[in-house]
């Protein structure tokens, strides 16, 4: 799979979850303050971006799937956004 490929598919990715769940840095925030009230933990949404691509590059440590390396670049992309 060319790179042009993957990122097309990173764009499919990111439409459908928005289709599903709605904008991505709107569930990113509430997720953050969540952490907030909840556990008293603070991260900034974009904190909170690279905590879930740490999450998805130990899976693929575990077990080698396109998907994480697909969520891990939209999380990413989702970064630069906030």
């Amino acid at each position: 799979m060319n790179y042009i490929k993957t990122l097309e598919d990173c764009a499919k990715i990111a439409q459908e979850r928005q289709d599903q769940y709605g904008e991505a840095t709107d569930s990113i925030k509430l997720a953050c303050n969540i952490l907030k009230t909840t556990f008293n933990i603070e991260l900034t949404p974009k904190e909170f971006c690279y905590v879930l691509v740490a999450l998805k590059l130990s899976r693929e440590h575990n077990q080698k799937k396109d998907d994480n390396i697909l969520d891990s670049i939209n999380y990413l992309a989702i970064s630069l956004n906030l």
